[in-house]
């Protein structure tokens, strides 16, 4: 068996892909066979030379032994929109780990991503212990909820219906807008072009991972909504569960109106969804503890590539004149830059002269920087986490202040 320096690295061409598939399903415990129309999907939103292969030659028949690759994506960010890597298909066999392939797979990707001069890179990560040591934090969280009895919302319902059950012709018509509209009211939400909707509106047996039944569709003029009865584990006398996919709504009343809905099932053994952190629905329903949280997670990481780039991507919520002093052990972002925010804009210059930043020091690992992104992570938490040092107090409050966001970020999709 080759030793990590005999291991040969290159992108892929198509006849790997085959085994890429099988690598893919063997490492993340997928078991629902992915046919030819979901194969040919994920192949048109993946270009060979985004992608990077390890192979032992000392094998027969040079078997794929680690594989990493990325998505060309777009999100939502405060103030407008963001053109990144979206890091995916990562996993390396267990019969060669700690061989340093994992490290030697995203410094090549690293490197292709600063030559095409990327702001930032982002990822769902499988395990939050991984990609620190490359430069990524967990910015966007989430929690999974359950409703075991029908809920009733405190607003009165308005006199005529708001929502109403769609087929899924129509639906994929609507769709798209509110999903766009949606976007731009939430940062972190990713762009979803025709082969991505075309997998997101996929509805045939064999595309769903973990639902039985066929998908129900509500829409709002300002929003929609989508679940699946499932009862793969019903018995004879009980009741299939309801699976929320996607709740989008634009507007308060939109998200009130489909919830109104949700909420409410008829024979149904639960209700279960995925909330972003920060979504009002508890607030919303006449029994605080009318929802459950189940479980509390990460899903959005950011990796921040380019520090001048990233920050002046977006927009803030407060002015700020500091020196940002940052380290990164991997890459090549770390150093000293004066941040500088007025009216909402950031103005970012790198090795400042001396004297220049008003405000004091902030310093953290570039990780850290990535937590606060999108303003999920306050900045103050990472203080008495001691991930961020802050000159005095006031700083430390004034930093925090300009990441708030005026609406709670979401993702919108997973990769």
């Amino acid at each position: 068996m080759a030793s990590g320096s005999d291991l040969q690295f290159r992108s892929a061409v198509d006849e790997d892909w085959p085994e890429i598939f099988t690598a893919d399903s063997r490492a993340f415990g997928i078991t629902a066979p992915i046919d030819e129309a979901q194969r040919a999907n994920e192949r048109a939103r993946i270009a060979n030379a985004d992608v990077v292969l390890a192979l032992d030659p000392a094998l027969p028949g040079e078997p794929l032994v680690g594989k990493a690759a990325y998505y060309r994506l777009a999100m939502s960010v405060p103030g407008g929109r963001v053109e990144f890597p979206g890091l995916t298909w990562v996993s390396v066999s267990p019969t060669h780990r700690r061989r340093g392939i994992l490290r030697e797979l995203i410094t090549r990707l690293r490197a292709k991503w600063a030559d095409e001069g990327h702001p930032i890179a982002a990822l769902w990560a499988s395990e939050a212990t991984i990609y620190e040591r490359f430069g990524f934090g967990p910015a966007i969280f989430a929690e999974d909820i359950r409703i075991d009895e029908r809920q009733s919302l405190r607003a009165a319902a308005p006199a005529r219906a708001q929502v109403r059950f769609v087929g899924a012709e129509e639906f994929a018509e609507a769709a798209p807008g509110l999903y766009e509209r949606w976007a731009q009211v939430h940062p972190g939400v990713m762009a979803r072009d025709a082969l991505w909707w075309q997998a997101a509106l996929d509805d045939r047996p064999s595309a769903r991972a973990f639902t039985t039944g066929a998908r129900h569709y509500l829409l709002h003029d300002d929003g929609y909504a989508t679940y699946h009865l499932d009862s793969a584990d019903m018995g004879d006398d009980e009741l299939p569960t309801a699976r929320i996919e996607e709740v989008v709504a634009v507007t308060d009343e939109a998200h009130t109106e489909l919830w109104r809905v949700l909420a409410a099932l008829d024979l149904v053994a639960s209700t279960t969804a995925t909330l972003p952190v920060g979504d009002p629905l508890r607030f919303k329903l006449a029994d605080l503890r009318g929802a459950k949280t189940t479980a509390h997670y990460d899903t959005l990481w950011v990796a921040i590539l380019d520090v001048p780039a990233a920050l002046t991507a977006r927009t803030y919520a407060a002015d700020l004149d500091t020196t940002l002093v940052v380290e990164d052990p991997f890459g090549d972002a770390g150093g000293r830059y004066r941040l500088r925010i007025v009216d909402g804009s950031a103005e970012v210059t790198r090795d400042p002269a001396p004297g220049t930043g008003g405000g004091g020091e902030i310093a953290c690992g570039i990780a850290a920087l990535g937590s606060l992104y999108f303003g999920s992570v306050d900045a103050r938490t990472l203080a008495a986490a001691g991930r961020l040092h802050a000159d005095s107090p006031v700083l430390l409050a004034a930093f925090a202040d300009v990441w708030r966001t005026a609406a709670h970020p979401a993702t919108g999709a997973d990769f």
